[in-house]
């Protein structure tokens, strides 16, 4: 079948010549390459021991946060570009205590062994992996505010998120105020941010433009500005 629609693509473009239809044909082509390797891709069951003991016995459970890690060096391993994860449940407005531990439980090994198993890979050097969230939290508390029942809100003003691989300089960047309320050196807004991180992927925001409504916009608007001291 897909061999008789693609012979009818090819007739359609020696009838009339539109380079639209040989870009169809290619889009169809990668469409089926894509579906036909997921099986491969997203097999974890021939994976060994060693990277078992290092993502931790979660990642052979499908829709963890492990098995997703494991997933991730797996798609970046075949040439996808770009891949996102979620870990949701952070927002611990009470009861924090006891949320905090399970969270950590399943993000620590498995952040850590992705780190680990794209390096051990060569694939670090050019993968940027961003590790964080839209906002902070703040330094004190709010809820029931007992012994072991508490929470924290959302907090705009200052936030730490950690990266790694893709050309980013090992170390800390920026602090907080003796409170962590406040930025009191190096700030990156996220602008400048998201203009680092293009930077850093060998893409210029200020050349990314796209019209909309009669007007150009640039990714990072008329913001944003590559911050030198967060590249190796």
């Amino acid at each position: 079948m897909l061999d008789r629609v693609a012979s009818l693509n090819e007739e359609s473009f020696q009838t009339f010549g539109d380079p639209e239809i040989k870009a169809k044909i290619q889009q169809y082509e990668m469409a089926y390459r894509m579906q036909t390797a997921i099986p491969e891709v997203t097999d974890v069951s021939q994976e060994p021991e060693s990277i078992v003991k290092l993502y931790g016995p979660e990642c052979l459970v499908p829709g963890t946060y492990a098995a997703n890690c494991l997933l991730a060096r797996k798609l970046s391993e075949s040439g996808v570009r770009f891949v996102q994860l979620y870990h949701q449940g952070w927002d611990a407005h009470d009861n924090l205590p006891s949320q905090i531990v399970g969270q950590c439980k399943d993000t620590d090994q498995a952040s850590a062994a992705l780190i680990t198993d794209l390096k051990q890979r060569g694939l670090l050097d050019e993968t940027l992996v961003i590790w964080g969230g839209e906002f902070g939290r703040t330094n004190y508390c709010q809820g029931v505010l007992t012994a072991d029942n508490y929470g924290r809100d959302h907090h705009p003003r200052c936030f730490t998120i950690w990266m790694a691989g893709g050309g980013i300089k090992p170390g800390v960047y920026g602090e907080t105020d003796e409170f962590g309320y406040n930025i009191a050196s190096n700030p990156v807004h996220v602008h400048d941010f998201h203009a680092t991180a293009l930077h850093l992927m060998g893409l210029d925001h200020e050349k990314l433009v796209y019209k909309h409504l009669g007007r150009r916009y640039r990714l990072t608007d008329v913001h944003g500005k590559v911050v030198n001291g967060l590249i190796a």
